[in-house]
């Protein structure tokens, strides 16, 4: 059978699919991966020139079209309530990866995978779910909560494809390329917008050609670049929804083509119901984190659990990730059978959820009564308007996560660092079970000691324990994997004798925190 006659069945058979699929609310993305995997059995070669042209100009497409859906002029008036959502966003799901990964047996880098898959929303479906149900308050939020995961999707993406990546040069090229991507989106497409659409399209993928060459100058991934593109031309164009709304259907048209591609890499097996559980519990995770972090930002409980509602789409992009990673010879198929199951579940499960709001708001307002919720709800919602409006707080929080951040993600990279060389150091690693936390605690009392006395002291603590809890959880959850091959009796006895340490020095171990703290 040649070529022609195979992708003609396998357009037929994801035409029809897809419709049944819609029929049922769900993304009919499902129906491309399964005609994928029918072009594979057929013996359709995707390793040749012209599939991987089009994959190519689908993954960097579809990034100029993120780059573009940000505005980051309504990003800027709400940066602070969005930046507070997507951090205990990223926390919870990565929590929720940490314990999957104790069953799945996942690397680190599964597990950040894992965690992005499942915390960046479908901003295309959240769109047209929420454009006539939410107040257009409650709909810039979470557009603006869809760029920001977005940016960190891209980032993680970088990450996994440009290993070697100086976490400064990053920042110093990334900036550099959005300056690059405003001034080219000045002179090449603004000139177009006053002429045929054609011309429109053409400037469009121009830039994005020109953009993959950057992206080989400044050794990063040519989907960043063009997702930098992107921003830079959102703010640089008038009218980019024009431009939006014309290279739209050129990109789901190559995108078709690519996740026939990504098909060929989804193995059937009896593990299908096993992802698919998974999958469920991804997406509940991901609701639980939005809501809440929505909770804790604006300080209205019922808005909160129905808004998260809308954001439990989650992202083609996923599979792009997950898929770019398998090509660069990373072994994250567990996470890649998983993402192409999760995109298809959860717009099946946030259509039927959307459309029974009403039912499952009565559940919410039942828990919010039987709790008497509006108390809390006045108290977040009074110190969270401090906080937005008292830059010396937020800054206080900001920085409590990223000392949490840094002393827990160095000790990790160290393990895993030092066992390589040798399985005698994890008794060493031992300890750190319980200096991590410790220090954890030393900077958030350190950092309470800053907040003045006041009404709202007792909310902002309270922030600051549930940053506390959740970034000491998944730490230890991924101390316990890495050592558990080591027996009950030798942990017993290695934590025994590191307590006793900490107890001997824990005023210099006090100290010395505080001497680093101070740095910051």
């Amino acid at each position: 059978m040649d070529t022609n006659t195979i992708l003609t069945l396998m357009l037929v058979f994801a035409t029809i699919t897809g419709l049944i699929l819609r029929r049922f609310g769900i993304s009919p993305v499902l129906a491309y991966l399964i005609s994928g995997i029918l072009g594979e059995s057929l013996g359709l070669n995707y390793n040749n020139p012209e599939f991987q042209f089009i994959s190519f100009l689908a993954t960097n497409l579809l990034s100029f079209e993120m780059g573009m859906s940000v505005d980051l002029l309504d990003l800027k008036t709400i940066f602070k309530r969005a930046a507070i959502i997507v951090l205990l966003e990223f926390s919870i799901v990565f929590m929720f990866a940490n314990l999957l990964a104790l069953f799945l047996r996942l690397s680190i880098l599964e597990i950040l995978l894992l965690t992005v898959v499942g915390f960046d929303t479908s901003t295309s479906i959240a769109f047209k779910l929420s454009e006539k149900s939410l107040d257009p308050n409650d709909f810039k939020l979470i557009i603006s909560v869809s760029s920001l995961e977005d940016a960190l999707a891209f980032i993680a993406l970088s990450y996994i494809t440009s290993s070697q990546t100086n976490i400064l040069n990053l920042i110093l090229t990334s900036l550099v390329s959005l300056i690059i991507g405003y001034l080219i989106s000045k002179m090449l497409i603004t000139p177009t917008l006053k002429y045929g659409d054609e011309s429109i399209i053409l400037s469009s993928v121009a830039s994005v050609f020109i953009f993959n060459i950057l992206s080989q100058i400044v050794n990063l991934p040519s989907s960043l670049e063009n997702f930098l593109l992107g921003v830079g031309a959102s703010y640089a164009l008038k009218n980019p929804e024009k431009v939006i709304s014309l290279i739209r259907p050129l990109v789901d048209f190559t995108l078709i083509f690519f996740f026939f591609i990504a098909g060929s890499y989804v193995k059937i097996s009896g593990f299908v119901i096993y992802y698919t559980l998974l999958s469920i519990i991804l997406i509940f995770a991901k609701y639980i984190a939005f809501s809440i972090g929505y909770w804790f930002s604006l300080g209205d409980f019922i808005r909160a659990f129905r808004t998260g509602l809308f954001m439990t789409p989650l992202s083609e992009f996923g599979i792009v990730i997950s898929l770019t990673a398998l090509q660069n010879g990373l072994p994250v198929l567990p996470v890649y059978n998983i993402s192409s199951i999760l995109v298809a579940v959860s717009s099946a499960v946030a259509s039927i959820i959307t459309n029974k709001q009403r039912r499952l708001l009565k559940m919410v307002s039942l828990i919010y009564n039987k709790f008497n919720v509006s108390k809390i709800d006045l108290i977040i919602h009074k110190t969270m308007n401090l906080t937005i409006k008292t830059p010396d707080l937020f800054k206080a929080l900001l920085r409590f996560i990223l000392l949490s951040v840094i002393a827990t993600t160095t000790p990790i990279i160290l393990i895993e660092l030092l066992l390589t060389f040798s399985k005698l150091f994890a008794l060493l690693i031992i300890s750190l079970i319980i200096l991590i936390p410790l220090i954890e605690y030393i900077l958030m009392d350190s950092t309470l000691k800053r907040i003045p006395d006041n009404e709202y002291k007792f909310v902002i603590s309270f922030l600051l324990f549930l940053i506390f809890f959740l970034v000491t959880i998944d730490y230890e959850i991924t101390i316990i994997k890495i050592i558990s091959s080591i027996s009950l009796e030798v942990i017993i006895t290695s934590l025994a004798i590191s307590l006793l340490v900490i107890i001997l020095f824990f005023n210099k171990i006090r100290e010395i925190i505080s001497d680093i703290d101070k740095m910051f």
